[in-house]
């Protein structure tokens, strides 16, 4: 049986997370966490975007070896774009989640030798182990962002009984 590795698991976790966003009050939905900041809605269209790009170009190019590089900054605006253009917060989040989903799934079979075997993006050497293992910490990175914004918006509506509603 091929068992999951941790950093794999700590990888699809997020999709129980974004799951637990669906409680989120519409308003605070495309808020933005911070001046100048994305909203929850962005953030969790940027999950999709990278995931995305991940399958598509990386782990789906992992024979041929030919990556293509990421254009980071129209990538975000895309992620950002496709949150505001109407979609709803339940299909974003259940696209997220099944996107991640796919992705686990793919490297869960793939073989043991593949997961631990260096490949090239530019001239860095990486393993989907340790590339899976940063996409995570910026996972987490944002995930903080998200909740210090939430908690920061309960205060308020303490203070404001029915601000939500």
């Amino acid at each position: 049986m091929n068992m999951r590795p941790q950093w794999l698991s700590t990888f699809e976790e997020m999709c129980e997370w974004v799951s637990s966003l669906r409680s989120t009050p519409g308003e605070l939905w495309l808020k933005p966490i911070k001046e100048g900041k994305w909203s929850i809605g962005e953030i969790i269209s940027h999950f999709y975007f990278w995931d995305q790009f991940i399958y598509t170009e990386r782990l789906l190019k992992l024979e041929s070896n030919a990556f293509e590089s990421a254009d980071v900054e129209e990538m975000n605006k895309n992620a950002a774009d496709f949150a505001r253009s109407g979609i709803s917060k339940e299909g974003l989040i259940s696209m997220f989640i099944q996107s991640r989903k796919e992705i686990c799934l793919f490297i869960q079979g793939l073989p043991r030798e593949q997961l631990e075997a260096p490949f090239k993006i530019g001239k860095n050497p990486i393993t989907i182990k340790g590339y899976i293992e940063g996409m995570s910490e910026h996972d987490l990175h944002h995930k903080k962002q998200v909740e210090d914004f939430l908690t920061l918006e309960e205060g308020h509506n303490v203070k404001n009984p029915g601000s939500f509603h």
